[in-house]
């Protein structure tokens, strides 16, 4: 009986490690192929990090109040108002050879550009994080 036992206990932890060896695999190629779509999209967007980082200090700023336009500066270490604008402090990367330096924004929407130090190309991003590229 014991021997009946430790084989049904056996073939059941086979049977659980099969399974969740098999979940594994199919949820690594899932994780891969999601993967290598947003490696292609960061690599067509070279101003992705710049529009995100612009994007989180406009945010900042608007989280503590409603403003009509924000500034970001690289020659600021902190938020600070000046000229009736919040000064929001930020630095492009090499990646962009361009950021907007004043973000206009109307009811909570607002777009902010990089410009492509490699290809030229203009990027945006919007309130609600969507980057494309900019419409000439």
């Amino acid at each position: 009986m014991n021997t009946k036992k430790m084989r049904a206990g056996g073939l059941a932890v086979l049977i659980a490690a099969t399974g969740a060896f098999g979940l594994t695999a199919c949820s690594s190629d899932d994780g891969a192929a999601g993967t290598d779509t947003e490696v292609s999209q960061e690599a067509a967007v070279d101003v992705a990090t710049d529009l995100e980082t612009a994007k989180a200090a406009v945010d900042e700023a608007l989280a503590g109040d409603d403003w009509a336009q924000v500034m970001l500066a690289s020659d600021v270490d902190s938020p600070t108002v000046k000229y009736g604008l919040m000064v929001m402090p930020f630095v492009k990367t090499d990646a962009a050879e361009r950021v907007t330096g004043t973000v206009n924004i109307d009811g909570g929407n607002y777009t902010i550009e990089a410009v492509s130090a490699a290809t030229g190309q203009t990027w945006q991003i919007d309130q609600d994080g969507n980057i494309s590229e900019a419409a000439e």
